[in-house]
């Protein structure tokens, strides 16, 4: 079967009216011997399409996204408004890039992912659209947090520089020098979020068939790979550390997750930025520094070492030596086995001895 296609829209709905044809899509007009040229055979043009799609999602069962993204632009240029061919073009484009470009790979995902929800909702029934904003939501949040975490780990193979030493002074000067990076990459990458979260509050607010709770559900998600981006903690001199991002955007960005998920508690932002320090080992055994154990440390910390001479040289010395201890095994099951069962013995004992576990901000001594 024979049909004109609009080389305008990509449509083949075409009326013919007084010897023209009329495209209905965007109102292009053709002449017979223009249209003749414009006539492709649809059993033979669907094939091809099927053909790129069952390609271009296999190459996503096996997480091969630049691959997926060869195919999916052959089927945009075939149809530009198909909502998994553009999401999956565009999100493609992010599967490479160098360390300077991070950032600007963070922006233009801000600002061409979302249409592609303006596209997925189009067309099709409620629970259809909302499995599509889902995946939409979730996948770009993901590509984000990844592209933040390219700048982490390229920063935190110098953390905790000494200068007191040739090779530390050295991790301190490329601390340093990478910093800028690593500020500007984060920061695209969260203000990235915002028209994301903008397009998802309208559809919420908008008069669609879509369920509103799930809409909701991948606005959380968003929201929680935002305020996880912001919220890394960094350790350079000294191991001193520090946020890439303001403390008072942390903290907003911490109660949009509460507006919508109310058992989500709202961390102090300026209790890990303190200049005491953070508890390193405890953190990466404990995966947090704001938790019952680690509340407990931080409290005998203060104020039991920190009121002595000899306590607090045990403390410059623990801080100057446990980021690079952290860095290197705090990933491994044989640290973590370690250093858990001697804390959790530790912490049991300082809290039947009176110290308290509940939520606690760091002295500065």
């Amino acid at each position: 079967m024979k049909a004109i296609r609009c080389e305008m829209c990509e449509s083949t709905d075409f009326l013919k009216n007084d010897g023209i044809y009329i495209c209905q899509g965007c109102g292009a007009k053709y002449s017979v011997d223009e249209a003749k040229k414009l006539m492709v055979d649809l059993e033979e043009d669907n094939a091809k399409i099927s053909n790129l799609y069952e390609r271009a999602r296999q190459s996503l069962e096996v997480d091969d996204l630049k691959n997926a993204a060869e195919y999916y632009k052959q089927i945009l240029d075939e149809n530009p408004k198909d909502w998994e061919a553009y999401f999956y073009s565009y999100l493609g484009e992010t599967t490479t890039f160098t360390n300077n470009e991070a950032a600007t790979v963070a922006k233009k995902l801000g600002n061409t992912i979302p249409p592609a929800y303006d596209m997925a909702i189009a067309d099709c029934d409620g629970a259809t659209a909302t499995k599509r904003v889902q995946t939409i939501s979730e996948k770009t949040s993901d590509r984000l947090t990844g592209i933040a975490a390219t700048a982490a780990t390229l920063l935190r193979k110098y953390e905790g520089g000494s200068r007191m030493s040739a090779a530390g002074s050295v991790n301190c000067n490329m601390y340093q020098n990478l910093r800028p990076v690593a500020v500007n990459t984060v920061a695209h990458c969260v203000l990235a979020f915002a028209p994301l979260e903008e397009k998802l509050q309208k559809i919420l607010s908008a008069n669609n068939n879509l369920d509103k709770e799930s809409v909701k559900k991948s606005l959380l998600y968003i929201r929680r790979a935002r305020y996880q981006i912001a919220d890394m903690v960094f350790y350079p001199v000294s191991g001193t550390p520090e946020r890439l991002i303001k403390p008072e955007l942390i903290k907003e960005y911490a109660e949009k997750i509460h507006e919508l998920d109310p058992s989500f508690s709202i961390p102090s932002v300026e209790s890990k930025t303190n200049t005491s320090g953070g508890c390193y080992v405890a953190t990466a055994v404990y995966g947090t520094y704001d938790c019952p154990q680690v509340w407990t440390l931080r409290r005998y910390r203060d104020n039991t070492l920190a009121n002595t001479w000899y306590g607090r040289a045990f403390i410059h010395t623990y801080y100057a030596i446990s980021p690079t201890i952290v860095k290197f095994f705090g990933n491994t099951q044989v640290f973590q086995r370690f250093w858990k069962k001697k804390l959790d013995k530790w912490v049991r004992n300082l809290n039947d001895n009176g110290f308290e576990n509940t939520p606690y901000q760091d002295k500065k001594w």
